[in-house]
């Protein structure tokens, strides 16, 4: 039974809300990450859920991670009207999931299939967020947070005020210390926050409006790092490693969430590769596969996830050699089951730079032989003859 079919079945009602809403709106998928608003207690969701877990942060109250699906819960009182608690942007839209039917308290409806991001508190008379007596920082992080997802699903343009909202106050920055921040969200909610981001449509804008936003820098150092390494304008025109990562997303075709944590790694270990004979990013896949272990294992990513994206990240420069490499020594690497996520990632990569297709095709013409020649009882991985040994 899914997440949604359990909590229609509960005693209590409970609504997508923001982005899931909206996804359930426009695709009737709820997407792997959802965000759930419920008149349930954590008792009545412990009841419900194995595995429940309790972030301590400000604004969700539970998370879960069941199957696949990460939902993020955050509990109101059944006195108070659950629209009350979302009116923040693109109005509040809301799904209720025991009734099977769309809320608009806020009467957003006329902006949803519009271009511009609007925040329902600036526009309307409406009640501010349940976010809207945080500290300043966190209260912006969630706004961004909330943009990224929204621009990154929906392809939305934010206005001028909802940009205003997330930039940073001058005296916030002099209160902190150097390379510190005030506070920060917890690592469930920038889970829900990347994975949403990553596994949208328009995830370039979304983590452009992060990285806009000091969302990054804040929350993702490692990612904040790339935006200050600049690429040879020789092999990469679109600038630096960040600009690049960026440029990726923007050129593949599958948006499962092990290939968009590979696409926004791959490159990773660039800022702190050093140059050898000649390469000014040597060992950097090493390296970036090092890192990208350790940045998913502080957001609690699975194992089996973390294990995916640091192979995927490891071998991310493999594609391109394998036409002119020994099977002998590309072939572990081939029979992995994640060689064509490992090839897209390869297409996606060499898409944004100044080189074409052909070596994406020559290393699929390489791993259309070689599976070609592994079924075969009688050729080697390679396509040499087996020695068959004549026994009287």
């Amino acid at each position: 039974m899914t997440v949604l079919q359990t909590l229609a079945k509960a005693g209590f009602s409970s609504y997508l809300a923001g982005h899931s809403a909206l996804r359930m709106y426009f695709d009737s998928s709820p997407g792997l990450f959802l965000w759930v608003e419920t008149e349930g207690s954590l008792v009545d969701l412990s009841r419900l859920f194995d595995g429940l877990s309790y972030p301590g942060s400000e604004y969700f109250d539970a998370a879960l991670d069941m199957d696949g699906t990460f939902v993020l819960f955050h509990c109101v009182d059944p006195a108070e009207c659950p629209e009350g608690q979302q009116a923040s942007l693109q109005g509040g839209f809301l799904y209720d999931i025991r009734r099977g039917v769309y809320k608009d308290p806020n009467e957003a409806y006329c902006y949803l299939r519009g271009s511009e991001l609007i925040s329902a508190a600036a526009h309307k008379n409406v009640p501010v967020p349940p976010y809207g007596e945080m500290p300043a920082a966190l209260r912006r992080w969630y706004i961004s947070g909330e943009i990224a997802l929204l621009v990154s699903g929906f392809g939305y343009v934010p206005d001028s005020s909802l940009m205003g909202e997330i930039r940073r106050d001058p005296a916030e920055e002099l209160s902190e210390k150097p390379g510190r921040y005030s506070a920060l969200l917890t690592p469930q909610e920038q889970r829900f926050i990347l994975g949403g981001t990553l596994t949208g449509a328009h995830a370039e804008a979304g983590l452009n409006i992060l990285m806009r936003s000091g969302f990054i820098e804040a929350h993702w150092p490692l990612l904040g790092a790339m935006n200050g390494v600049l690429h040879s304008k020789e092999h990469h025109p679109e600038g630096n490693v960040w600009k690049h990562t960026l440029e990726t997303f923007s050129h593949r075709k599958i948006h499962d969430l092990p290939l968009a944590l590979a696409l926004l790694l791959h490159d990773c270990g660039k800022s702190y590769a050093q140059e050898q004979n000649g390469n000014r990013f040597d060992r950097h896949a090493q390296i970036g596969a090092h890192k990208a272990r350790l940045f998913l294992k502080n957001l609690l990513y699975s194992g089996e996830m973390i294990d995916k994206v640091e192979f995927l990240v490891q071998h991310h420069m493999i594609p391109g050699a394998v036409s002119g490499m020994p099977v002998y020594r590309t072939e572990k690497i081939m029979a992995s089951p994640l060689f064509p996520d490992l090839l897209e990632l390869y297409r996606c990569d060499i898409s944004s730079t100044y080189r074409g297709p052909e070596g994406y095709y020559r290393a699929c013409r390489t791993y259309r032989a070689f599976l070609k020649h592994s079924h075969n009882p009688f050729r080697t991985s390679d396509g040499k003859k087996r020695l068959r040994l004549l026994v009287e």
